[in-house]
């Protein structure tokens, strides 16, 4: 049975899959702008089926909502459930292009690559696509058509599940890249790279790493 938020989600979707029924679905979402170290990563989001049919949904997914609103637990059983049924495409903008882009328009290029890297799997053309987008703004990196979504991760099942998956492969790269000597010292297998106290700690006791977004370290 499909729990409550989950059919809020899909119903919003499928109301407009049926305005703009020629066209593939796709949800697009980031995690990791507000991070003071790593990269930030998106994610593109598509069910496999074109409608979202409620009674093929399994159990965890009921839980399925912006990635901030549910536990570690919680977005790992939900990933793996999402690329059972859907499929993915992952994007980065690493800490270099941040720096030289701004934040803005780093997350708009990592959308971009998660995005092409979807129509890859789907061999899809972006006349086919129509994209939810995670936020306020239009993305001038893709040449589709988008809707702009303010809280789309808590509105639509396509932009959340996009959050979930980016949360959960942001955090895994971040607790990797934790594992190394030179790294571990900062904790980021707890932190995954937020500004928090402990964090912040270590930057003043051993200085920035090629990781850290200098621009975003001010005085610690």
């Amino acid at each position: 049975m499909q729990g409550t938020k989950l059919k809020e989600l899909t119903d919003f979707d499928n109301a407009i899959l049926k305005l703009y029924s020629k066209y593939c679905l796709v949800g697009m979402d980031e995690v990791g702008r507000g991070a003071i170290a790593g990269p930030v990563i998106a994610c593109a989001f598509s069910w496999k089926d074109r409608f979202i049919l409620n009674n093929k949904m399994p159990r965890c997914l009921s839980f399925l909502n912006d990635s901030k609103k549910l536990s570690k637990k919680q977005r790992k059983h939900i990933c793996k459930s999402l690329i059972k049924y859907g499929e993915y495409g992952i994007g980065y903008a690493s800490v270099l292009e941040i720096e030289r882009l701004n934040i803005l328009n780093a997350t708009f290029l990592a959308m971009k690559r998660a995005y092409e890297n979807l129509l890859l799997k789907l061999k899809l053309k972006n006349s086919n696509v129509y994209i939810l987008i995670d936020g306020n703004k239009f993305n001038p990196y893709i040449n589709s058509r988008q809707l702009p979504i303010i809280g789309g991760d808590s509105r639509s099942s396509l932009i959340a599940g996009a959050s979930v998956i980016a949360k959960v492969y942001r955090d895994l790269l971040m607790k990797k890249i934790s594992k190394l000597k030179r790294f571990k010292k900062y904790k980021w297998s707890k932190n995954v790279g937020y500004g928090t106290r402990f964090h912040f700690s270590s930057i003043r006791k051993y200085g920035l790493t090629p990781f850290h977004r200098k621009l975003f370290v001010r005085k610690v």
